[in-house]
């Protein structure tokens, strides 16, 4: 799933950069602009890259639902 995001974001920037040299790239403002999307497309890649690792140290959440209702059920016969 990494790669697959990774490759968005690639695609995206390709499709900026494509967009910007049909238009007249030497603009400055534009180039600016450019970078300015490259750097937040990186952010939002670095983003999902961080949120990506920490929903691999977490449980899986079936099991914890499961452990949860195990739990309840013997609390429930206790009582």
């Amino acid at each position: 799933m990494a790669s697959e995001t990774a490759s968005s974001a690639d695609e995206e920037t390709a499709v900026v950069v494509v967009s910007a040299a049909g238009a007249g790239g030497t603009d400055k403002r534009g180039k600016h602009r450019i970078l300015a999307e490259l750097k937040r497309l990186d952010q939002d890649s670095m983003f999902l890259q961080e949120e990506l690792e920490e929903l691999e140290k977490t449980e899986n959440v079936s099991t914890i639902c499961t452990d949860f209702v195990n739990l309840r059920s013997k609390q429930f016969h206790l009582t």
